[in-house]
């Protein structure tokens, strides 16, 4: 049984850092001496400010919808258990200190509930209200890139979906795009499945990967990549966020040119500038900065054409 003199151990003795990143959760997250900052991690929102943890004193709070609390108020809100079964997880998850390892067996790999690719495909229906009128998606294109509403699956009720496929093509499940403001607020735009590994694809890779030698463009959400490939260019991808993994960074370093093209905030001009100093030394890198508070999807397609040949970046059927 465990006891309230482990909780007190366990909180002196793992960090919010080493939780996070043992879920693979801190990729999207920019350390700023004793913090870290950045879109909740839990919840899968994409609010840039929303989630900030307090290192040194080893304390976080999600200021839109998951609350906040120490390391182990941390892996219950992750895991959905009770304060013991927290603990016994942080014990599977992070050894206490060198000499516990030793003998009680804690130098195991850290031991994480893995993500399951969820490979059936779901009907969705392209045609509705936010596709059509907010994104300027077509029917046609909103069915070529597995995009819309479901009323089959409890998980995106009330949201437009989006498959997802690894950078091999392989289907590992949908996210989706709520719609009701209220909970967007409380949950962020953005709901993805449980574990889901976003710092390992970038999408549509699979497909633009075929247009790779002739550049890629980079932009933030799928309805961007959508609205570009709408336009004529079908070597997009998206980075689900902000910022790129070093995974993401590689795949798109194989490109002889890159198009950053994020969206017109304060996190989309970080971003870039990031993705600007992670590859300028690998491949051709060019910015193109949008207005204010724009998003390429806010763009006519004759705008983004336009753009796109603007950077020397050839139309593809």
């Amino acid at each position: 049984m465990t006891s309230w003199t482990d909780f007190k151990q366990l909180k002196t003795q793992v960090g919010i850092a080493d939780v996070l990143s043992a879920y693979r959760l801190s990729e999207g997250l920019t350390r700023q001496t004793n913090h870290l900052c950045g879109p909740c991690p839990v919840h899968g929102g994409d609010n840039p400010t929303a989630f900030r943890a307090r290192l040194d004193r080893n304390i976080w709070h999600c200021f839109t919808a998951c609350g906040g609390g120490d390391v182990i108020d941390l892996v219950r809100r992750i895991e959905g258990c009770n304060h013991a079964q927290a603990a016994r997880i942080l014990m599977k998850i992070v050894p206490f200190h060198n000499e516990m390892s030793a003998t009680n067996g804690f130098s195991q790999p850290r031991q994480v509930e893995p993500f399951t690719p969820f490979t059936f495909s779901i009907r969705l229906n392209p045609v509705h209200w936010f596709l059509q009128k907010e994104k300027k998606i077509h029917p046609e294109t909103a069915i070529r890139h597995e995009a819309g509403t479901t009323t089959k699956s409890a998980f995106l009720k009330g949201a437009v979906a989006v498959r997802l496929h690894d950078l091999k093509g392989l289907p590992l499940g949908y996210c989706g795009r709520r719609l009701d403001p209220k909970s967007m607020d409380r949950m962020g735009k953005w709901v993805f499945p449980r574990h889901f590994p976003k710092s390992e694809i970038l999408y549509n890779g699979h497909r633009a990967k075929q247009y790779r030698q002739q550049g890629i463009v980079v932009v933030e959400c799928p309805w961007a990549a959508m609205r570009i490939s709408q336009a004529g260019s079908g070597n997009v991808v998206s980075l689900l966020g902000s910022s790129a993994s070093s995974r993401q960074i590689d795949w798109l370093v194989k490109a002889p040119k890159v198009l950053v093209m994020l969206d017109g905030d304060d996190a989309g001009r970080k971003g870039a500038a990031l993705l600007y100093r992670s590859m300028a030394g690998h491949t051709k890198v060019m910015v193109h900065d949008l207005p204010e508070g724009m998003e390429p999807e806010d763009l006519p397609d004759e705008k983004l054409k336009s753009i796109l040949k603007h950077h020397s970046f050839f139309l593809n059927p």
